[in-house]
């Protein structure tokens, strides 16, 4: 798995690429990466998944506590480019309901 961060054009939005897989033996790292940058005020998150090929239940915890943890912080977390295997996870477990999609 790799994860990139970029300032976005809009002012506050920090950009969050993620690749490869998103899985039990990256979703802590997934996890942890992105946290940090919300402890360290960091209000605005897109999370690009376009870049993800397999999202297993890890991944899916991951995300969820990242939302959870976004929403004590006022953070807003948005996610993009969700496709594939990854968004038939997504929409089997239910979880599509509780992400905010921003449009690719």
């Amino acid at each position: 798995m790799d994860i990139q961060f970029f300032q976005k054009k809009e002012p506050h939005v920090l950009e969050v690429k993620v690749s490869g897989d998103c899985d039990l033996y990256h979703a802590s790292d997934f996890y942890d990466q992105v946290l940090g940058k919300i402890n360290a005020g960091s209000r605005s998150l897109c999370i690009d998944f376009s870049g993800v090929r397999y999202l297993d239940s890890s991944g899916i915890g991951a995300m969820i506590r990242i939302i959870q943890h976004s929403r004590k912080e006022n953070t807003s977390v948005t996610f993009r480019g969700i496709s594939g295997m990854p968004r038939k996870v997504l929409k089997m477990s239910n979880i599509l309901s509780i992400i905010t999609e921003e449009p690719a």
